[in-house]
């Protein structure tokens, strides 16, 4: 049975839409910072990367034999509702809007998808987002941590983890890898936040 007809079964609302979903997501950041591609890569499990200038299309690896997203799996491009709900996230390097369409499976607080590209993207401080939400400034420095972890830091943030241990071996400028990471997936900075912004 497919999902549409088991959705339809069990009485959940089925609509069909010409417009991508938009949507909230955060990522961890890997790459050098030397030139090498920076990747966007999910903030939970061991998933692949989201390749810069390629639609990512998702993919069951528990249940081969159905297309991602199915209504009774976990599977599928995930995405938030609320910026709130990603500050619950484990290590966030980048937040930004990610346009999502094909099948689209909807939740109480977010999407799962079958194809999904980022449309606007801003690092931050996954400190400072943890604390205050969506209301951080751009981060003053990515600090690099081996083998290609990146991790922005507030001025604040980053004297506070030098004092407990945390080290980056070495500290780039966070905006030039904003603007390297903004053309290598050819998107948009995310804009300052606002009311309007954060009801999107």
């Amino acid at each position: 049975m497919t999902g549409q007809r088991l959705a339809e079964r069990r009485g959940l609302k089925v609509e069909y839409g010409e417009e991508p979903v938009l949507a909230w997501r955060s990522w961890a950041l890997s790459g050098t910072g030397t030139g090498e591609r920076l990747l966007l890569r999910p903030v939970a499990g061991r998933a692949h990367p989201w390749p810069p200038r390629q639609i990512v299309r998702a993919t069951c690896k528990r249940h081969r034999s159905h297309d991602a997203p199915e209504v009774d799996c976990r599977c599928g491009l995930h995405a938030s509702q609320s910026i709130a709900i990603l500050t619950r996230t484990r290590c966030p390097a980048v937040l930004g809007r990610v346009a999502l369409w094909g099948r689209v499976v909807e939740h109480d607080f977010g999407y799962r998808a079958r194809f999904g590209y980022p449309q606007r993207l801003r690092l931050i401080c996954q400190f400072c987002f943890w604390q205050h939400g969506a209301a951080v400034d751009t981060p003053h420095a990515v600090g690099w941590f081996p083998p290609d972890r990146l991790v922005p830091f507030c001025a604040e943030h980053l004297e506070i983890a030098r004092a407990i241990g945390m080290r980056p071996w070495r500290l780039l400028e966070a905006s030039a890898i904003e603007q390297e990471l903004l053309g290598a997936y050819a998107v948009d900075l995310l804009g300052m936040f606002t009311t309007d912004l954060l009801a999107l």
